[in-house]
């Protein structure tokens, strides 16, 4: 009798509450993550999971970044592209420096390496890593509002050519800069829009 009650009693001892205030099924995945698959995952056999609200491919709210960390990014990617505008004009001088008539080899070398910041800075970046220099200092990222991945290099190249063609129209680009201020639900400036990107972030 005895052995059978300790035999009982030490089944049970294996199937202890989890602590309190913590989630037997583990922690959500972030936004832009898949949650794996397997043991742990609560599953319901009986009932479909519900229709989901529009707009539920998005991040949820406490994952978008703030318009003082987006101003400061923006800021901050200012100075870092004149930074490396400067490395090309440099050069550019030390070639007409050293030489008579390298007058056109030294405009070449400034006119691509202007390019090439334009082109490989902001883009390249984004869509390798889904921040900027400046990006990262402020802690946000930018991603595809669809799934949270980063975008693509011809999407992250459209969002920033849409942002500054809409800079030569008459204040459509001061309403593309504020427009994050009002929209909902995902707080998207119009080039945000155009390349269907959120921002949001970094550990989101």
């Amino acid at each position: 009798m005895i052995g059978g009650v300790s035999y009982w009693i030490s089944c049970v001892s294996h199937y202890q509450q989890p602590p309190a205030g913590q989630n037997p099924y583990g922690q959500q995945a972030p936004y832009g993550q898949q949650p794996p698959y397997g043991y742990g995952q609560p599953q319901s056999p009986y009932y479909p999971p519900p229709m989901p609200p529009m707009g539920a491919g998005g991040p949820p709210p406490q994952a978008l970044a703030g318009q003082g960390a987006r101003l400061g990014a923006r800021i901050l990617d200012g100075i870092f592209v004149v930074v490396l505008m400067i490395v090309p004009l440099l050069i550019s001088g030390a070639i007409r420096a050293t030489a008579d008539g390298a007058a056109p080899l030294a405009s070449l070398v400034m006119l691509v390496g202007m390019i090439a910041v334009f082109l490989l800075y902001e883009p390249l970046m984004l869509s390798k890593s889904g921040s900027t220099f400046g990006k990262r200092i402020c802690g946000i990222r930018v991603a595809r509002l669809s799934d949270g991945q980063n975008l693509s290099y011809g999407g992250a190249l459209w969002r920033m050519l849409s942002s500054y063609l809409m800079g030569f129209v008459p204040l459509l680009g001061l309403l593309n800069i504020l427009w994050c201020l009002w929209d909902s639900p995902y707080r998207q400036c119009l080039h945000d829009k155009a390349a269907s990107s959120v921002v949001v972030l970094r550990n989101a």
